[in-house]
């Protein structure tokens, strides 16, 4: 197998394997060999020819194990790795982000990922990593996680709250991403307020004060509820497209039967 492998194509893949680094991008070529971006892209087309890499995306790739290679067997590479370096400004988020807090509730083959402009969907056999835009000034709320011996940008816990009550419909919709967050033991409250002051959206500042003012498995500083409420101001807000509802006074938000009763689903 080797030998079918010019001595740059093997450099770069004992390099990659040296550094257990399973998925790759044109820009790590370029690095490890310090090529042009022309030459990097022939290397790795030549390699995919080779069946010792596989495209994902352009300028995206999983390098194929040598034992997979050898057995000649399907390799299917971990789609969290591919989804963590699918772009250079990306994280993981809603209910990815929920199972690696361990607050999900179920499997899932979608994987989700916030980037700051549209991008096409990518496929990875049985996977789908769904990109979810957000405008530039809406790109903040991320940390870092190890997984599988490499750091993957995350949103953090609080930045993940804000997003499935944002968009609840990458959380399983409003039922399951309630469900998900009565399994919150924790919340860093300063850090979620912050979020929300800068995330700049008044009716998911009331909707999250509500949903975390209904939480038994947390207990709500008066200090952030006052503050979120005066942030969100006086105006009556509806709690989605619906409108229809009950209005809830201490919120002045009008809350649909569905969301109330999703509490004791």
């Amino acid at each position: 197998m080797f030998t079918s492998m010019s001595s740059l194509e093997q450099q770069l893949y004992f390099t990659l394997g040296g550094k257990n680094q399973r998925v790759f991008t044109l820009q790590d070529i370029i690095d490890i060999l310090n090529i042009s971006p022309q030459h990097a892209r022939n290397l790795a087309s030549k390699m995919i020819k080779k069946q010792v890499a596989e495209r994902v995306k352009p300028g995206l790739f999983v390098r194929i194990p040598e034992s997979i290679i050898l057995d000649k067997q399907l390799y299917k590479e971990d789609a969290v790795l591919i989804a963590a370096k699918s772009f250079d400004k990306a994280f993981l988020s809603h209910y990815t982000a929920l199972s690696f807090y361990g607050l999900a509730e179920r499997y899932t083959t979608q994987i989700y990922v916030t980037i700051p402009q549209h991008q096409r969907n990518i496929l990875y056999h049985e996977i789908t990593i769904k990109f979810i835009h957000v405008i530039p000034h809406r790109f903040f709320g991320i940390t870092t996680m190890e997984y599988s011996n490499e750091k993957i940008p995350i949103s953090d816990q609080e930045r993940t709250i804000l997003d499935i009550v944002n968009k609840p419909k990458y959380a399983g919709g409003w039922t399951e991403s309630i469900t998900c967050l009565q399994n919150l033991e924790q919340i860093n409250w300063n850090n979620l307020l912050s979020h929300i002051k800068r995330f700049e959206n008044k009716v998911l500042a009331r909707r999250i004060g509500y949903i975390l003012d209904n939480l038994e498995n947390i207990s709500f500083p008066e200090k952030i509820k006052n503050e979120i409420k005066k942030y969100s101001g006086n105006n009556i807000y509806y709690f989605d497209s619906t409108r229809k509802g009950v209005l809830k006074q201490e919120w002045n938000i009008v809350v649909p039967r569905t969301i109330t009763e999703a509490f004791h689903a």
